[in-house]
């Protein structure tokens, strides 16, 4: 198992962190698993992996999921 983890310092990492937790309800995928904690203003973010390819589409994923959640919040 390989494992990828951020730390994403946010301007209303609540409300980012509150809209994503639905996302983890809804797998996308058996090869990978992702967990989020809330920590103030940060997001964690660790994606753990069978293999680097499905690590990667993880990653990507999560990753654009915070973009576009933190954009909703902030360009309303």
């Amino acid at each position: 198992m390989i494992y990828g983890e951020f730390e994403i310092e946010l301007e209303h990492a609540d409300i980012v962190y509150n809209s994503l937790l639905p996302e983890l309800r809804n797998t996308l995928s058996q090869r990978s698993n992702i967990s989020l904690a809330l920590e103030g203003d940060t997001i964690k973010l660790k994606v753990e992996a069978d293999d680097i390819v499905s690590l990667r589409a993880a990653l990507n994923t999560w990753l654009r999921l915070v973009k576009i959640a933190y954009d909703m919040v902030v360009i309303k």
